[in-house]
């Protein structure tokens, strides 16, 4: 399948490993689910990623993109959450210290299909289409985590 992937890790100049080219399929593990990936959304995480910022060496080449609307195997339209948290966390998994975004450990989104926990799977909004629902994710992530774990607001607030 086509993807957008990181082939060499540089701090001074991370476009120099961005690579565009034919990767494997997604494995799937068990209480995982493969996205037809419809569309995905650029984040600064990415850019990180090709400088060696929690991506290394030893994981290459690894598909990049955090974020991404598509559809499943079942036809459901869904949004994809990009935090993987360990597969016992029963928390809120942005708190797991096991946690990891999709292109760290697991290939991203930037891709034609990206295997992702089945609980990562967020109905789409009818109102919003692909393109807006892919630009969720990880701004809103970023959000939450500003809000509930920085300036520690509590609901209701």
């Amino acid at each position: 399948m086509f993807a957008a992937y990181a082939s060499t890790l540089d701090a001074d100049d991370p476009l120099a490993g961005l690579a565009l080219g034919e990767r494997p399929e997604p494995s799937v593990p068990d209480g995982w689910t493969t996205v037809t990936v419809r569309a995905t959304a650029l984040n600064h995480h990415d850019l990180w990623s090709l400088r060696g910022v929690g991506l290394d060496e030893s994981r290459l080449p690894m598909i990049l993109g955090c974020d991404a609307a598509g559809v499943t195997d079942d036809g459901r339209e869904v949004l994809v959450h990009a935090v993987v948290s360990d597969p016992d966390w029963r928390d809120d998994e942005t708190l797991d210290p096991k946690r990891t975004l999709l292109s760290e450990r697991h290939p991203g989104t930037f891709a034609e299909r990206v295997a992702v926990p089945s609980r990562n799977l967020v109905p789409k909004p009818p109102a919003l289409s692909f393109e807006e629902a892919a630009c969720l994710p990880t701004a809103w992530l970023t959000a939450y985590r500003m809000l509930f774990t920085q300036a520690r607001v509590t609901p209701g607030q």
